[in-house]
């Protein structure tokens, strides 16, 4: 997605980014050596009102009144949104009204700054990263570039324009001609949600103004050769010296490389002759101080620290420095194969994908990437989200095309949180290569090298997956492999992110799917049964391989979220069972996804909705539906991530990975996502978080068992595991505590099995519990039936579409519409941390019945700049939430969220539960 999350009211959602006032004025340039993103200064306007001379809106002395000035590059749609032409355009149906016609026509973009160039031989150089459709590119007065070249999402080009730039005034535009995913290499966002009107038309990156002397330094990275046990590590830098000048010249490259108090220094010298490139290698065989004994290793954050260290390089030529760059990059080594096959017993035929990092065997759990639907980007909105998978507990983010800025991956990287990175599906870039022309080809190429060259020194960035729904060909194959090649790639690359074949990478070991309802004990199932007869083993589920995709469908907002892009006839028609009923029926409402493509008419609400009817009861309005659709979320998710983890360690099938489909959203939406654009956080996300505990404790829908599970890097001891099975009315019907003996890094382990006699209510929970020491490290409750659901795996296997149930196959789960009222007494207090407010709750059970599932919410009170309407505070993280307890028991919650959201109120706590009536405590 991503969300771009700031002001939130009733019914609206303003992006943190929006630009408010005009944008700053253009960069100043002063002579010098390196580049200057040029993020600001940029203003658009459309060619109907602009003409189409380039040779005069390039010019510097043109008047652009009434263009429209940017925040930052960006795209067409992102500009007209900035600059209010389309207020709230995400509430209801809004988007559809975007006039798509006017970007039918060709746009232009036109950056005004001023360069002063450097004296005595030095150049300038532009370089374009990345333009979302086609563009021709003039600088002052010149045409530069021609649209047959300058196009794709991750294109690098670099102009030299030293002949074009004057001391002063000067002017880039680009004239931008329409987006056209199956036309060009380029972004788009599938079957996500629906297609920005403009088709993500504009500037995807910044682009650079670049400044040298005689010599350039390009292409300049840190190649690593580590000892398998990271004893040690041998560094060799490499760097491209480009002479640009009718002369040869010499080069002095110096090279520092620092973390904490190491400081390794290595320099040499090279002649470069004129209009040529040599490449510069620093190697230990020569550089003895490029020997790093006992490196500080990066490892992701559930597992050690992130250290990173920094390489500077310069290059002088006649006594001056000529360029300069840094970057910074971590050490670490990554392996990946394909689990060995057990004859008869293994599902897939060649095993599936399993990654290590820095040696220890990796259970990847993550959820895919989206971006903003307008392509904007927010450094505070990243590390906001960014904090939500780490309190979600997972490890990683799946990037399929729609790559973010680098500033994402650099606060991945500081995060310990993985990036699987990897061409989109469905596009231009999976259609087959006899179809491409040779230009296409080349560009490809390009696009490789780009970023191959961007993302290999980030540690985050653990894989390349060079194909999704398809493996490419032979010839595409070469492409990308040559370029990885060239640019020094050493993380493993994947040939698709299904389980297909590459003719050089060979067989992925990956799968896909499904994407809509299941039950929770569809990801433990595992079997013969499970695989089907799918060559291709994709949305063969249940918790085995590595899936790259999957999740059990729509995800329903809280009424919070609702409120904020759904009118209340619209939220009607997602609750009610008259225009819901049957799998793949209801109405065609906009945020669902229906109205996407053909596939997606499955993701309407009623493939969701009627499992959740016939295994919870009936619900008659948006408060009941609302109780049970955040239940039904929870425990489906929860099953998902805690199967592919309990399943890590199974020896015939073992499940290396899963990718929850999806992360987050484009925008508000009710389909595939564990937590929302405006960041709420619905009953998916904190079944995600229970399952994401680094040390836990889980139930197994298969079997029965009580499964613990390490996946930190420390040895666990001196842990008690306890099972209480507790009827509807507080019956404990079953009771049992074992202890659990050391229990290592990764490992997962069954510790007992809880008896459910014949006379449990239809309808019970199970309540488990890890402490150590008198202190609880993990509780888990689950509301299970003694009539488990049934899925028709004939029926199922293969199909996108989620399970199929046979008939009368759903477990009863109606006892929860019996419960009686719970009561509990609740305190809150709040405390600052910096910029921080951290509030914790504490919630007590005073009653006779248990209070299930009950929730809580910080909100702005009293007093403050506090919304009408609206007063929840997010993004927030929570330590858990929707909790249940017996009476006598109790739990305190902490919540932490940024100050400043409480916009001068009083903190608040809400208090909402499955049988709890609702209630508001002070929090001040």
């Amino acid at each position: 997605m991503v969300a771009l999350a700031g002001t939130i009211t009733a019914a609206t959602v303003t992006p943190s980014h929006v630009a408010t006032a005009a944008p700053p004025p253009a960069a100043v340039i002063a002579p010098g050596t390196g580049t200057t993103p040029l993020t600001s200064g940029w203003r658009i306007q459309s060619s109907s009102v602009a003409g189409d001379s380039g040779a005069q809106i390039s010019r510097p002395d043109y008047s652009a009144t009434g263009w429209l000035p940017l925040s930052q590059p960006e795209t067409l749609m992102a500009g007209l949104v900035e600059n209010g032409r389309y207020p709230n355009v995400f509430f209801s149906d809004r988007l559809k009204s975007v006039p798509k016609d006017q970007f039918d026509v060709n746009w232009w973009y036109r950056e005004q700054l001023t360069v002063h160039p450097r004296a005595g031989g030095g150049r300038t150089y532009l370089i374009m990263n990345g333009v979302l459709g086609t563009a021709d590119l003039w600088v002052n007065g010149t045409k530069v570039a021609d649209r047959a070249q300058l196009q794709g999402a991750y294109s690098r080009f670099e102009y030299d324009i030293t002949p074009y730039v004057h001391d002063g005034a000067n002017a880039i535009a680009l004239d931008v001609a329409k987006n056209a995913p199956k036309t060009y290499l380029t972004d788009s966002q599938l079957d996500w949600n629906p297609h920005a009107p403009d088709e993500s038309t504009g500037l995807r990156f910044a682009p650079q103004l670049a400044q040298a002397g005689p010599i350039s330094l390009r292409n300049v990275h840190v190649v690593q050769n580590n000892a398998k046990d990271l004893s040690s590590s041998d560094l060799t830098v490499k760097a491209d010296l480009r002479n640009d000048t009718s002369t040869a010249q010499r080069g002095e490259l110096d090279t520092t490389i620092t973390h904490g108090k190491t400081r390794v220094h290595v320099t040499a010298t090279a002649d470069v002759p004129a209009r040529s490139t040599r490449t510069v290698t620093l190697s230990p065989a020569d550089h003895r101080q490029l020997h790093l004994s006992h490196p500080a290793i990066w490892w992701p954050y559930q597992l050690g620290g992130q250290p990173m260290y920094h390489l500077d390089a310069a290059v002088r030529a006649g006594g001056k420095e000529s360029d300069r760059y840094g970057e910074d990059f971590g050490i670490r080594t990554v392996t990946s194969s394909l689990t060995p096959v057990t004859e008869g017993k293994t599902h897939a035929p060649h095993g599936y994908r399993k990654f290590w990092i820095n040696g220890v065997p990796l259970v990847i759990r993550g959820g895919g990437w989206s971006p903003d639907m307008f392509m904007r980007y927010s450094p505070q909105n990243i590390r906001d989200q960014l904090a939500y998978v780490k309190n979600l507990g997972l490890n990683t983010i799946r990037f399929e095309g729609n790559l973010p800025p680098d500033d994402m991956f650099a606060q991945m990287d500081r995060a310990g949180i993985l990036a699987m990175t990897g061409w989109q599906c469905c596009d231009r870039w999976e259609t087959p290569i006899s179809t491409w022309s040779d230009a296409l080809r080349a560009n490809a190429a390009n696009q490789a090298s780009r970023v191959a060259s961007w993302l290999r020194n980030h540690p985050s960035v653990f894989t390349w997956f060079q194909g999704s729904d398809e493996a490419p060909e032979a010839a595409k194959e070469a492409i990308y492999l040559k370029a990885f090649a060239d640019a020094d790639w050493q993380t493993p690359q994947v040939a698709s992110a299904e389980y297909k074949s590459s003719p050089k990478l060979g067989p992925s070991g990956a799968k896909e799917g499904p994407y809509n309802y299941v039950p929770p004990g569809y990801w433990w199932a595992n079997g013969p049964e499970t695989a089907g007869s799918d060559p291709s083993f994709t949305n063969a589920g249940s918790a085995w391989g590595y899936d790259t995709e999957t999740s059990a469908g729509n995800t329903v907002p809280t009424q919070d979220s609702l409120n904020r892009f759904l009118t209340p006839a619209e939220q009607a028609k997602i609750w009610d069972l008259s225009t819901t009923k049957g799998p793949g029926t209801g109405p065609d409402l906009f945020h669902v996804a229906a109205t996407y493509n053909s596939y997606t008419k499955t993701a309407r609400m009623g493939q969701y909705n009627t499992p959740l009817w016939n295994r919870y009861g009936s619900w008659s309005d948006m408060a009941s539906y609302q109780k049970i659709a955040q239940m039904g979320g929870y425990e489906v998710t929860r099953a998902q991530f805690e199967a592919y983890l309990a399943r890590s360690v199974d020896p015939a099938n073992p499940s290396s990975g899963v990718i929850y489909w999806m992360l987050n959203k484009a925008w508000p939406s009710l389909h595939w996502n564990i937590y929302n654009y405006d960041f709420d956080q619905p009953g998916v996300y904190f079944g995600a978080r229970k399952a994401g505990e680094p040390v836990h404790i889980m139930y197994d829908y298969a079997d029965g068992s009580v499964k613990v599970s390490n996946v930190t890097r420390s040895r666990q001891d001196g842990l008690t595991a306890s099972s209480r099975v507790i009827d509807l009315n507080g019956t404990v019907r079953d009771e049992r505590r074992v202890a659990v003996s050391g229990l290592t890094s990764q490992d997962v382990r069954t510790v007992l099995t809880p008896k459910v006699p014949e006379q449990t209510s239809p309808t019970y929970f199970l309540e488990l519990t890890l402490t150590k020491g008198g202190r609880t490290v993990s509780r888990n409750v689950y509301w299970l039936s003694t009539k488990p659901d049934a899925v028709d795996w004939g029926k199922t296997i293969g199909q996108g579409s989620g399970a199929t149930f046979k008939p009368g196959g759903y477990a009863d789960l109606t006892g929860l519409q019996k419960l009686p009222a719970a009561n509990v007494t609740a305190s809150a207090s709040t405390r600052r941390e910096g910029a921080d407010a951290v509030t914790t709750v504490t919630i007590r059970n005073t009653g006779k019945a248990p209070t299930v599932f009950t929730r809580a919410d910080v909100r702005r009170g009293s007093g403050g700049r506090a919304a009408s309407g609206d007063n929840q505070v997010l993004p927030i993280t929570w330590s858990d939430n929707y909790v249940t307890l017996w009476p006598g028991q109790s739990q305190t919650l902490t919540a932490r969220y940024h100050a400043a959201d409480l916009r001068g109120a009083h903190p608040v706590v809400s208090l909402t539960g499955r049988n709890l009536s609702d209630r508001t405590i002070a929090a001040g």
